[in-house]
């Protein structure tokens, strides 16, 4: 199924072929799941760092033909990208945390009369709005992260203005680090904010990204 070769000296794997081989487990399992029962629906959230490479083969139309899976009552979420580290916070948290606040209105004797509001509720909603609070909550490990590549060049300094201009990166940050609409940073206002400290809009002085 997967070429282990690429783990020997190979990043956080490093001579651990097995680490490549959990996707695969996941895949086989879920054949082995929907051959025997091809009707039972299965919710699975992933929730692990790059986790995102566990539902990669349900993007690729030919593994999909191959397998039947796209048949498959299968809704697979993962909390980050196949190359990337989960935030510390956990995505199942938010997730059930979300899903809870649905399942009373799906069960209270007024679901049926609420059409409209039963409808929106859709595990893609769900998704949505858990991604969304996963990011938020963990704002601050997203902050440190970009704050470990770009920083104004004061910070190495040591003068009155270091606290200062400290204190005004992270506030401006933080505005921007969740913005989007899914609680993602705002990558254009993000130049924009890297651009402005550039050219000393936002603080006077030196300001470079490195």
């Amino acid at each position: 199924f997967v070429a282990t070769e690429g783990s020997e000296g190979a990043g956080r794997c490093r001579n651990k072929p097995e680490c490549y081989l959990y996707a695969t487990h996941l895949r086989s399992i879920f054949c082995s799941l929907f051959q025997d029962d091809p009707k039972r629906p299965v919710v699975a959230l992933l929730n692990y760092c790059r986790s995102g490479g566990g539902i990669e083969f349900l993007r690729r139309s030919h593994t999909r033909k191959a397998l039947g899976a796209e048949k498959w009552p299968l809704y697979l979420m993962s909390s980050c990208q196949a190359s990337h580290d989960a935030l510390v916070g956990g995505l199942w948290e938010t997730w059930f945390q979300q899903l809870s606040k649905r399942i009373p209105k799906l069960l209270s004797s007024d679901a049926k009369d609420d059409a409209m509001s039963t409808n929106n509720i859709t595990l893609g909603n769900l998704f949505f709005e858990s991604k969304k609070e996963y990011h938020i909550k963990n704002k601050y490990e997203l902050k440190d992260l970009v704050k470990t590549f770009a920083f104004p060049s004061i910070f190495g300094e040591t003068n009155e203005d270091q606290n200062a201009v400290a204190v005004r990166y992270d506030s401006d940050l933080a505005k921007v680090i969740c913005s989007s609409s899914d609680g993602t940073p705002d990558f254009a206002l993000i130049k924009k904010m890297q651009q402005e400290y550039r050219d000393g809009k936002r603080w006077k002085g030196r300001k470079v990204g490195r």
